[in-house]
């Protein structure tokens, strides 16, 4: 028997939507961006919207949350570990999940730079609580109790350098990536892991330690 409250539509549609919602937002911003343009480029009706996402905001911080529901799995089975994790496997587990939305890490970027005082914010933060939440267990669980890290090397820096290495070439100004011969589609960024590994595993991890893969 069919939901009542549900509007008729077809059975994928809270999946284009999400789609939809990807494209419209990351090439117009929160703002600039309705529900109705949203509802359109699905094909849907917007009511879909209210009954999937109760309307704009939601429908928001799904986009983002389910872009980023691969790398927040990944964490959630990193920390459960008691040695040190599998950092490329991390770092792979990341790009697919980002590089196949090219425009998403500038929105991003773009929002959090509004402040507290935007919606798109405040929901943002929302998803990135849980992220930064993970990664310091996963941080501290697997690689600092298990003295993955160096003595001498500030955990909150360690992350700080993992983070800056992940994100920085999807974020770097168009230009300056280009100048610098990076490829960053999908398949260019997995070709950056082994750099990655190589910075992180002579720079803040223990010699007996590093990438196990």
């Amino acid at each position: 028997m069919s939901d009542p409250g549900r509007p008729k539509g077809d059975s994928d549609a809270r999946a284009r939507l999400i789609a939809a919602a990807i494209e419209c937002f990351t090439e117009h911003g929160y703002q600039a961006v309705s529900t109705r343009s949203i509802a359109r480029k699905a094909g849907v009706d917007a009511a879909m919207i209210r009954y999937y996402f109760g309307g704009k905001q939601g429908l928001f911080e799904h986009m983002v949350r389910e872009v980023l529901s691969p790398v927040l799995a990944r964490f959630q089975s990193l920390s459960q570990q008691g040695a040190p994790s599998d950092l490329a496997a991390l770092m792979q587990t990341y790009y697919r999940a980002i590089g196949a939305h090219p425009k998403l890490p500038r929105l991003i970027l773009t929002v959090l730079h509004e402040g507290q005082s935007s919606e798109a914010f405040r929901l943002l933060m929302s998803v990135f609580g849980d992220v930064l939440r993970l990664s310091h267990s996963w941080l501290m669980q697997s690689l600092v109790a298990s003295g993955a890290i160096r003595a001498d090397v500030d955990p909150q820096l360690a992350r700080l350098s993992l983070i800056s290495l992940m994100v920085f070439p999807l974020i770097a100004p168009p230009a300056l990536i280009a100048s610098l011969g990076i490829d960053t589609s999908p398949e260019g960024l997995m070709h950056l892991i082994p750099h990655h590994i190589a910075v992180l595993s002579q720079g803040i991890l223990a010699s007996d330690t590093g990438d196990k893969s």
